[in-house]
């Protein structure tokens, strides 16, 4: 079985790891039942998979080896996304082959110029990397939050990370959501922004939970 195949059943399995649904379903699901056993015998040779009676699970290298590929394919879609601003029905596929050639040192690149995301653009969480933990910057991010535009800056709004859920559907109802663009209109006492002609007021904690692409105004 190639490296890229097994990169690709690797973020099959991450993505039902997520969900916690059983991982012999989900391969079974991509390769059919009858790959099934061959497939599995990879995983299991290579030290990715370890069989406990009926139930599949990672061991810790298959683990790693999991999180850094989701890690890239997640980082890439917000590259295609964010950057070249390409279709979903286009990014997802460019994604799944440039996963396989980013090196540990391009990823870690790629995450600090786009900010470190914390979710993918399917809201998905992205694993953090050194970098995210050191979160050292010495390149200027294309994705920052809300608080670091100028007045008068306007910005499309990349994603959303409230600290608190509830604040999903307070934004949604304002129109702030991923997608629409924005324009600072004040900081102090609170940020006030203008989004579709209309002005809201938000405090600091909720504009920092708001990553922003500048516009050219």
């Amino acid at each position: 079985m190639s490296d890229r195949r097994i990169d690709h059943l690797l973020r099959i399995i991450w993505m039902a790891y997520e969900r916690e649904s059983p991982l012999r379903d989900a391969i079974r699901e991509e390769y059919g039942n009858e790959d099934f056993d061959e497939v599995l015998q990879t995983l299991m040779q290579e030290g990715l998979i370890i069989a406990e009676g009926e139930r599949l699970r990672f061991t810790p290298r298959g683990k790693r080896a999991g999180e850094e590929i989701i890690r890239r394919y997640r980082l890439a879609e917000r590259l295609f996304a964010d950057l070249l601003e390409i279709p979903q029905s286009d990014y997802e596929w460019l994604a799944c082959n440039f996963e396989h050639i980013l090196s540990p040192e391009v990823t870690d690149s790629v995450c600090t110029f786009l900010g470190h995301p914390r979710v993918c653009p399917h809201n998905r969480p992205i694993p953090q990397g050194k970098c995210c933990v050191a979160f050292v910057n010495d390149v200027k991010p294309l994705v920052q939050p809300l608080t670091t535009l100028s007045l008068g800056q306007k910005a499309r709004i990349v994603y959303i990370f409230p600290a608190h859920k509830k604040r999903w559907g307070q934004l949604h109802q304002f129109g702030v959501f991923p997608g629409n663009t924005i324009k600072l209109i004040q900081k102090r006492p609170s940020y006030v922004i203008e989004i579709g002609g209309t002005t809201l007021a938000l405090d600091d904690e909720i504009c920092k939970d708001i990553y922003v692409k500048k516009l050219m105004n």
